[in-house]
């Protein structure tokens, strides 16, 4: 499991506390960010990011109005993007 930060633009943190439950992760911490005062930086504990994961970026879209999450994408502590690990199946 890896403390990853989430980078959320103010005028959307509303919106993303009511699609928080969907991702399998728990928010531990909060700040504002340090380079930009429009976005919020939450600190998340997701047990599916790999072990180097240092931020992490979902991707949305929207469904008959609703937010859904299509998406999880995590980058190292040098913004080195970070392919899933997908498990071999023989067939």
């Amino acid at each position: 499991m890896a403390t990853v930060e989430l980078s959320v633009a103010n005028e959307l943190l509303r919106d993303f506390d009511t699609i928080r439950h969907k991702i399998n992760g728990r928010e531990i911490g909060r700040r504002p960010s340090s380079t930009c005062d429009a976005v919020t930086i939450l600190d998340m504990e997701m047990p599916e990011a790999p072990d180097q994961a240092r931020t992490m970026e979902l991707v949305m879209r929207l469904v008959d109005g609703r937010a859904e999450i299509s998406e999880t994408r995590y980058w190292d502590e040098h913004g080195i993007f970070l392919a899933p690990v997908v498990p071999y199946v023989d067939r």
